[in-house]
């Protein structure tokens, strides 16, 4: 089967269900008859060129209003997009805030260039994001993908930033505004390099909306894609988004996170973004401090259902805030030298955080401080954290897992090592108030290795620990 988006795709798919419906085109075998009827083919129109509407590559000169031509002759017609190898330009369209995006795609559409790379197919910035009459840098998107838009894919280009001059905070590659459904954005590559006084935002970013009138960022597949300068974050997430996968992609320079959830927006205590999966990832900041990756709701507005898993997390560690069933698997973290963070923190509203089959490390050269470390704030408590399958070593003198008014810790199948000289504490402390009291933390099959003081501390409110097959501490094999 066939699909084809855009009207004529449309209407020959309309065309194939009539036939579906009357038979046409089928063999229909009886036990005394057989009866066929001729097939009424439809044939796939070619893709549209952008060159065919006036954008020329290598010029140098503005092709913004020929690609928007051929966007649109596309999405009109056969639904496919093909630009041909070379680097455009688009300059920011005129007008204010409402006029942010260069390129809008607002209908099903398969864009495709003809590759990755020096030389291939690159869709640019060009000259100034300050609007005529304007008094001060403006925003600007060069690819912006909304307006009800589904069944969008975009794929074989670079996005590049670094001709543009005069933007503001939030200059963006590429934007899904929603509400939006079904896009896919693979093999790409990005650049948006931080530009003096020219400030920017992220290389990918999704943007929602909640409240009474949601429109929402939904079912969105980005993979086999590369961040190589991102003046902000890699990719991010503000808030209605639903169903998310980023999978085999890589950031090598970002200003912030490499992926950041922004908490924005919202009525009440609504869910700001649900369901995402975060897979076979390389993902580097550039940066001596800070989190590679943020998973973050704010305040009562949470986000659920998140997975990050078989990736490599460099330089920076998982900040997680506000945030339920969420699941970090298969990684290997580290703490950052001369950063007193810990490669996980977790804050406040925590529901069912679990850390699975990984390590988390933290180095000497970080300083004191925790490898794993969950606090509550106020009256906003973290509930329910299992370690499971996890190797945690230190080489810092503090206890490796730290919690503060944590309801429940589960430790199981793990390893706790201490590296280097003799310390005063134990491998866990948990602490609690009154006012919010934790139950008895278990840890269960597990080794403690080093010269530690004990196993597990406690202060405050807490139950009695219950310990499992536990061993140590003792000299590490």
């Amino acid at each position: 089967m066939v699909l084809m988006f855009g009207r004529v795709g449309r209407l020959a798919m309309v065309l194939g269900l009539v036939l579906a419906a009357t038979g046409a085109g089928v063999g229909v075998v009886s036990a005394s008859v057989t009866t066929r009827v001729s097939t009424l083919a439809v044939a796939a129109p070619a893709c549209v060129r952008a060159v065919d509407h006036g954008a020329v590559p290598d010029d140098g000169l503005d092709d913004r209003d020929a690609l928007q031509r051929a966007i649109t002759a596309a999405q009109d017609g056969p639904g496919c997009l093909e630009l041909a190898a070379g680097r455009f330009h688009a300059t920011r369209r005129p007008g204010g805030s409402d006029s942010i995006g260069s390129l809008r795609i607002t209908e099903p559409l398969t864009v495709r260039g003809a590759g990755v790379g020096v030389g291939v197919t690159v869709l640019a910035m060009l000259g100034s994001g300050t609007c005529p009459g304007c008094s001060a840098p403006q925003d600007w998107i060069l690819v912006e993908i909304a307006g009800g838009a589904s069944g969008v894919a975009v794929s074989d280009l670079s996005l590049d930033g670094s001709q543009r001059s005069n933007t503001g905070e939030q200059t963006h590659l590429l934007q899904l505004t929603g509400p939006t459904r079904d896009v896919l954005v693979e093999r790409l590559a990005f650049t948006l390099p931080t530009m003096g006084a020219s400030t920017g935002g992220d290389c990918v970013r999704l943007l929602g909306a909640l409240g009474t009138a949601p429109a929402l960022v939904v079912n969105t597949t980005i993979r086999d894609v590369v961040g190589l300068d991102c003046d902000r974050s890699f990719v991010s997430l503000q808030r209605g988004v639903q169903g998310l996968v980023v999978e085999r992609g890589e950031s090598v320079r970002v200003g912030d996170q490499a992926i950041d959830f922004e908490p924005t927006g919202g009525t009440g205590c609504e869910t700001l973004v649900r369901d995402v999966q975060l897979r076979r990832l390389t993902l580097r900041t550039g940066r001596s401090s800070g989190a590679t990756v943020t998973v973050a709701g704010k305040g009562c507005k949470v986000v659920r259902g998140v997975t990050l898993t078989d990736s490599v997390v460099e330089d920076g560690g998982v900040f997680v805030l506000n945030a339920h069933d969420v699941t970090l698997s298969r990684l290997h973290l580290r703490s950052v030298p001369g950063s007193a963070q810990a490669p996980v923190l977790a804050r406040e509203r925590i529901v069912n955080l679990r850390v699975l089959d990984s390590v988390v490390e933290r180095v000497a050269a970080s300083g004191p401080g925790a490898a794993v470390r969950v606090s509550g704030q106020d009256t906003a408590r973290p509930t329910d954290v299992l370690l499971s399958g996890v190797r945690v070593p230190s080489a810092t003198p503090e206890p490796l897992i730290h919690t503060t008014n944590l309801a429940r810790l589960s430790i199981v199948d793990a390893e706790l090592v201490h590296r280097g000289a003799p310390v005063a504490n134990a491998a866990v402390h948990v602490s609690a108030v009154p006012a919010t009291p934790a139950e008895s933390p278990t840890l269960t099959d597990t080794a403690v290795c080093g010269a530690l003081a004990g196993v597990i501390t406690t202060a405050g409110q807490v139950g009695q620990p219950v310990l499992v097959r536990v061993t140590g501490p003792s000299d590490c094999p």
